[in-house]
């Protein structure tokens, strides 16, 4: 069972247990809601099409809008190219945009030609359907997940078809839109190409892998650094000494401080922890986080692990307030926190502590709405 450590400074809660928070929404202003008619106007002949096809037009329009907003939002360094009808291409992925409506119920149609088996290609092994629903009572749309095209091909025999459509139900797709920023942003598109579809060559066509993204942090009691992180430049730091001192603000000397402060919050770290740290820009901002890792080794059934992570920023000056940290696990977020102005704190805290087989995804994000999302932090010290 998990369970999660409140750190708190003064009388202020840092993490709220088990609150369960919604995905983000995206707010549809009266410009988006402008251009979507536009555009769905422009796009089929209005006279031949009757008014539940005009209706699909405009939601349609609102959907492949509101996505783009959301992807330009979250991934500022990355180029977002508009491509044909209902998709995106980013950083060699293509992205097609679903919209539904809360009267859809539990499954969406996706196109036949979207699946299109015939010419199953590099652009199908780089394809990922992003299913979009319009709330219009409340005017905003809610990302309710995605799905790659080789995993739906995987289950195309027990889907329903209709004429033109393949019925998929939802709890297909991954609730969690965040990784889908992930994957777009570390993952490598598939340049092959397969001339013709042979269903027995599924499993044999170039996919990535998504389970390879985490971070090993079980490697880091070893002094070890797996390749995710040492491509995304994690630096191992030395076995914390309390005694160790430095005239020079290092990340070593800085964390020193930071788990003196942790201590006095309550959470006990033990001697054999080992920490690493990530420097990286998110926006306009110089930001650097601090992991530190350890195993309850008392526990000789279900055994647990912590993560206790440590957001500042790379100089002397202090984050933002507004910048925001989120964890969760696989079912929910467990950690929302916030920088607020009405502190004195200069870091964000949290921790989680879970059994070794759970891992947990964290993203960072400032006040602008620029998103990161980091690969899933795991613990599987036997790995090697």
């Amino acid at each position: 069972m998990k369970t999660i450590n409140l750190l708190r400074l003064g009388e202020t809660p840092m993490i709220s247990e088990f609150d369960t928070i919604p995905l983000d929404a995206i707010a549809l202003s009266p410009d988006l809601i402008r251009h979507a008619l536009a555009l769905s106007q422009s796009d089929n002949k209005s006279a031949n099409k009757n008014a539940n096809s005009q209706w699909q037009d405009c939601i349609d329009a609102i959907a492949y809008l509101s996505i783009g907003e959301w992807l330009r939002d979250r991934l500022s360094n990355i180029s977002l190219d508009v491509t044909e009808a209902n998709c995106f291409q980013v950083n060699g992925f293509t992205i097609y945009v679903l919209a539904m409506t809360r009267s859809a119920g539990d499954s969406v149609e996706i196109p036949i030609n979207v699946i299109d088996l015939e010419t199953t290609n590099s652009k199908h092994s780089n394809l990922f359907i992003v299913a979009v629903e319009i709330q219009e009572e409340i005017e905003q749309a809610l990302v309710l997940g995605f799905i790659r095209h080789a995993q739906l091909i995987e289950h195309l025999p027990e889907l329903d078809r209709l004429d033109n459509t393949c019925q998929v139900p939802l709890s297909l797709f991954d609730d969690q839109p965040e990784r889908l920023l992930l994957y777009l942003q570390h993952l490598e598109p598939v340049l092959e190409t397969v001339r013709a579809f042979q269903p027995e060559a599924i499993t044999e066509l170039p996919q990535v892998n998504m389970t390879e993204l985490i971070l090993n942090t079980g490697l880091w009691l070893q002094s070890q650094l797996d390749e995710i992180a040492q491509t995304l430049a994690w630096q191992l730091l030395p076995t914390w000494q309390p005694n160790y001192a430095s005239a020079l603000r290092s990340p070593a000397t800085e964390l020193q401080t930071i788990v003196s402060e942790v201590a006095r919050l309550t959470v006990d770290i033990p001697p054999h922890a080992r920490a690493a740290y990530q420097d990286f820009q998110l926006g306009d901002r110089h930001l650097r986080l601090y992991a530190t890792v350890w195993a309850d080794g008392d526990r000789t059934e279900n055994p647990e692990w912590t993560l206790l992570l440590v957001l500042g920023s790379q100089s002397s000056n202090e984050i933002p307030y507004g910048v925001r940290m989120r964890i969760r696990d696989q079912q929910q977020v467990l950690v929302d926190r916030r920088l607020e102005p009405n502190t004195n704190d200069i870091y964000l805290y949290a921790c989680v502590t879970g059994e070794q087989n759970e891992a947990f995804t964290v993203s960072i994000s400032l006040p602008s709405g620029v998103m990161l999302t980091l690969p899933a932090f795991a613990f599987y010290p036997n790995a090697l």
